[in-house]
């Protein structure tokens, strides 16, 4: 699953970029969609590696059915480890300053999430199906 976005279709970013630090400047940023960046990624699995310095993300997509077999399995196993199949959609590789700025921000996004109240269920059925959203 993706949605399809225009190629030339900008995003300019709620969250400044401010280093930390003495002289840290908060200024503003705006990225622009190149190649197939703007395609929405749809992830329902993550890792972290480290390496050499960097942190590698990895963002996968298991299908449920494949994930509720794999439970089912689990819990009437023997202990063997289970293999359960998924895509790997998107690989990131960042420094670790990166990293950390990147935390901050999905910590404060996560704050200012707990302090709103939740959207309409019919919004977000909106959002996942609307008329700019393709199946893959």
């Amino acid at each position: 699953m993706s949605q399809s976005m225009s190629s030339d279709r900008e995003t300019v970013s709620t969250n400044s970029v401010a280093p930390e630090g003495p002289n840290a400047v908060q200024i503003g940023l705006r990225l622009r969609a190149s190649d197939n960046s703007g395609r929405a990624i749809v992830s329902n699995i993550s890792s972290v590696h480290l390496s050499s310095g960097m942190a590698f993300i990895d963002f996968g997509f298991i299908e449920q059915s494949a994930l509720s077999g794999a439970a089912r399995a689990a819990r009437g196993s023997d202990g063997k480890q289970q293999m359960v199949d998924g895509r790997l959609e998107c690989r990131i590789a960042m420094g670790l300053g990166d990293v950390a700025q990147l935390a901050r921000q999905l910590q404060q996004m996560l704050a200012n999430a707990n302090r709103r109240p939740a959207p309409a269920a019919d919004a977000d059925e909106h959002m996942m199906h609307g008329p700019e959203t393709s199946l893959q």
